[in-house]
This record gives structure tokens, sequence and C-alpha cells, in this order.
């Protein structure tokens, strides 16, 4: 049995964490005794369909208020902190984002900046300096002045991710990130992330369902089933077959091969 997430990491560079996190829908409820994330390193949650992954990257990020328990950024209850001081600090990166307005590429990661300007202030050369400086961060090769329903799916990843970078914040909290990608972009996307993490020494949480992806990228792994933590820890120490087969109530198998390790279901 491994230790809780939260005691193995309160003496690394932990600025994400959770105690007796809980939340509660009709038919569906969420436990997890502990959860923590450290800087400049990929947390990956995953899990089957229905565990729980995205509810609590919702009540991580604040979207959700959980039923009861803690969450802490930086050793602070989140739960005393303003949105725009939640803001600043954190960065909660959707699958999809709807377009409500056809907002140009450049405006829409310029609302990345909103946590850091004053009540009606509009943004500032310095302002949009960061958000075109995002947008080469991570790798978007169009004009900025681009419509943003014009872009692909993973063009808009991208966009989304440059918009969470505007906004400055050290935890960046993103579901299913590669979802829908093709295996390209997949890869520019995750390695994308593993370079904010050990450049810039980002905090990283993810959900995944690519298990690959997860175990090659993250550095530390939380498996969720029926909003249960099943394990959690380091992932070359808890990953095993025995787990996997557990979680997903299939046989599965892990082979290396030039130095990877590969899931085979």
């Amino acid at each position: 049995v491994h230790p809780p997430a939260f005691e193995i990491l309160q003496d690394l560079a932990m600025n994400l964490g959770a105690q007796d996190l809980r939340f509660s829908r009709p038919g569906f409820e969420l436990r997890v005794p502990s959860f923590a994330a450290a800087a400049g390193e990929i947390t990956a949650i995953v899990g089957p369909n229905g565990a729980g992954k995205t509810t609590l990257l919702k009540c991580l990020s604040g979207l959700w208020r959980p039923s009861g328990g803690r969450i802490f950024l930086d050793g602070e209850d989140a739960a005393a902190l303003s949105d725009s001081a939640r803001a600043r600090r954190l960065a909660f990166v959707p699958q999809e984002q709807a377009a409500t307005f056809n907002f140009t590429v450049l405006e829409f990661v310029l609302m990345g900046r909103a946590a850091a300007l004053s009540l009606f202030a509009s943004p500032s050369t310095a302002d949009r300096t960061i958000a075109e400086e995002s947008l080469a961060y991570v790798g978007f090769r169009h004009p900025s002045s681009r419509p943003l329903f014009r872009l692909s799916s993973g063009e808009r990843r991208l966009v989304l991710i440059a918009r969470a970078l505007a906004q400055k914040a050290e935890i960046l909290i993103l579901d299913e990130p590669t979802t829908f990608l093709d295996p390209r972009r997949e890869t520019e996307v995750m390695r994308l992330l593993g370079r904010l993490a050990s450049s810039e020494g980002k905090t990283i949480v993810v959900t995944l369902h690519d298990l690959d992806a997860a175990v090659h990228y993250a550095g530390w792994m939380v498996f969720l089933k029926d909003g249960r933590v099943v394990a959690d820890g380091r992932t070359e120490e808890i990953l095993s077959a025995d787990l996997l087969g557990r979680v997903y109530d299939i046989p599965m198998d892990i082979i290396e091969h030039a130095g990877r390790r590969f899931i085979v279901k």
C-alpha cells in the first residue's frame, strides 16, 4: 500500500494539494483522501469512463465546489482565495471551448490576462506581447488575427494552452488535452506539456485516456475507478499489469521496447 500522495509530496515543491476531498451528485460520489501535484512534473489522472477524472479536475480548479474536504494552492486554503487570486495561480484548460463569439486567436488568448487587469481596464501593449509570446511558445504557426472558428481541433488545443500560459499561472490543469488529435498533434501537445514542466517548472495535471502517453510523460499517476483512488504514486513504482487489470477490468500486459514501456491489451 502506497502512502497518501499528500504525505509523500509535502516536503517537495508541492503547490496543488487536497485532503479528504468529496463531491456528490445523484448516482455518483467522488472520494479522494489525498491528492498532491509537484512543480516541475506531469501528474496524470487515469481510469475508465465514469471514474471521476473530470470531476476531480473541476473540483481542484475551483469550477465545482466540493461537498467536503480542503484544496490547497501553495499551502493556502483555496476556499479563502478570491477568483482573481486563484486565476493568477491556476489555469484550467478544457477539452474544447465553445466559440460563442467569433474571436480572433489573439483576442481569445488575451482573455488569459483578465486576472491581471483591474476592473474595466483594457489589455495593454505588454499584455498583447505576453499573448503573442504564449502563442509562439506553443508553436502556433498562423497569424494571431486568424478567426478561432477556422482552426483545426489540434490548433484550437494549442490556443487553449496558450491562453492558460498568458495567465502566468504556475499550475496548469488540463482535461483530456489529446482527445481526438492525430498521433502527430498528440505527440506535439504532450511534448509541450513536458517542456512546460521540465523547463518552466510548471505544475501540470492532466486527465488522459491514452495510457501509453501517461506512462511515458507523467512522473506521477493517479488511478481512479468508481470515484475512488485505486492507487497513486511514482509511475515507475506503481505501474503493473495487475493494477491495470483491476482498474480497467480487462487483462493487460506491459512490454518494454527501446527504453519505453507500452501497454498491451
